[in-house]
């Protein structure tokens, strides 16, 4: 259904009628693909304590393997992706993912693999794989939607292409969860088979669709001038703050609707991080579609005042359910603040090579480790509302960091118009 959609999008997506719709669609499952990255693992946690007796810090280890493997791959695609084929890097990076959840999933079946040591230690050598690709992906969509030819608005189709990050998010949640409910968690294996079809499907796609290449600044002093430039730096704290607003909502929605409401695993995941997922699809794909006709900038302020907002409701509200809404709510409030970023850094400095989209998902991947490891440590110490509270300072950050961004950004049209 999805790929149909996509496929009726024409004049939103392509200047040329049928070039580039085989370039949208193969970044939409690739980014599909770093939602399952992202998710699977955590979604079988209670399956592999089950099954093969693995301690909680185990399932640490996996989650941090995963982050550092990404950092890793943002790190070094800084460095190489302007130097380099945007196709090699991409098939490169579908294959490993592929490798990675086949792996994972298939390894653990054999007899020469036998106790829970060694699936363990298959799991985080196919863990790396996975998450190296993931981190790729992360880097490498971006520049290659933003060459799409577009006559309309490139802002759009970003925000459009990142929407389908929250709509894998609540398919894997959905479809994993109803796996395990009514197969059982002994078959897990097979639900990540099923899930190494998408990047499959990717390679194939990249194989053959046509790739623009964004043309960057040559030099380190050129890049230096505008990786250190106030608006650069500004964009950074932006995003640092915009992926721990996010993801400290998405990661501890569960856990909220688990205390306060007294709900299962099974339906705190589907109530809370899958209603989450789905408000941020729903707020990518309207700004996907409308595009230009909406200013980037007054999203960026408007969402991320809201989120301080619906943090503090969280926290200090006693009623549960108004709790729980506001959750879910700012799913929708934070949808575009790490992809606003992009497109407002990337408007700053068009003749910035790809490695700006680079430098720019390393921040964004920290606060997306840092700031909820952070929350953990609060809630543990004080309790779960208490934490929301107190980082409600982090989409404060992020609301300053964005006025910010709009006043120079204003300032900067009012002197192309007089000029």
């Amino acid at each position: 259904i999805l790929l149909l959609y996509i496929y009726t999008m024409e004049e939103t997506l392509t200047e040329k009628r049928v070039s580039y719709k085989s370039t949208f669609a193969a970044c939409v499952t690739a980014i599909v693909n770093q939602a399952v990255i992202a998710n699977i693992t955590a979604l079988l946690f209670v399956s592999f304590m089950q099954l093969y007796g693995f301690g909680i810090w185990q399932l640490g280890v996996l989650v941090g393997v995963n982050f550092c493997a990404q950092l890793i791959a943002d790190v070094v695609l800084t460095v190489f992706i302007d130097k380099c084929s945007y196709r090699a890097l991409v098939l490169t990076a579908v294959a490993l993912s592929s490798a990675g959840l086949i792996v994972f999933a298939l390894f653990p079946l054999l007899p020469f693999v036998s106790g829970s040591e060694a699936v363990y230690a298959v799991m985080l050598a196919a863990t790396v794989l996975f998450s190296f690709s993931g981190g790729m992906l992360e880097v490498i969509i971006t520049p290659i939607t933003d060459a799409i030819p577009d006559s309309k608005s490139k802002s759009g189709t970003l925000a459009l292409m990142h929407s389908f990050y929250a709509w894998g998010q609540v398919l894997v949640i959905a479809v994993t969860s109803l796996y395990i409910l009514f197969v059982g968690a002994d078959k897990w294996n097979f639900i990540v088979l099923l899930w190494a079809l998408l990047p499959i499907s990717s390679f194939v796609l990249f194989s053959v669709c046509p790739i623009n290449r964004r043309e960057g600044e040559k030099g380190l002093k050129q890049k230096g001038k505008t990786m250190f430039s106030p608006y650069m730096l500004i964009a950074m704290l932006a995003i640092f703050s915009a992926g721990g607003t996010e993801i400290i909502m998405n990661q501890y929605v569960s856990s909220f609707a688990t205390l306060s409401l007294g709900f299962d695993k099974f339906t705190a995941d589907m109530a809370g991080m899958c209603l989450f997922a789905f408000m941020m699809g729903v707020g990518r794909t309207v700004y996907g579609v409308m595009g230009d006709r909406l200013n980037m900038n007054v999203v960026l302020v408007f969402g991320s005042f809201s989120c301080v907002v619906l943090y503090l409701i969280v926290g200090l509200v006693p009623v549960a359910w108004v709790a729980l809404a506001a959750c879910v709510l700012c799913g929708l409030t934070a949808a575009l603040l790490w992809p606003g970023t992009l497109v407002v850094a990337s408007k700053r400095f068009p003749s910035a090579g790809a490695w700006i989209f680079a430098l720019l998902a390393i921040c964004g991947d920290l606060g997306a480790s840092i700031l909820p490891t952070a929350t953990g440590f609060i809630a543990d110490s004080i309790n779960l509302n208490a934490a929301f509270v107190i980082c409600a300072v982090i989409p404060l950050v992020n609301f300053i960091c964005n006025v910010l961004l709009f006043k120079s950004d204003k300032k900067s049209n009012n002197l192309m118009t007089r000029s």
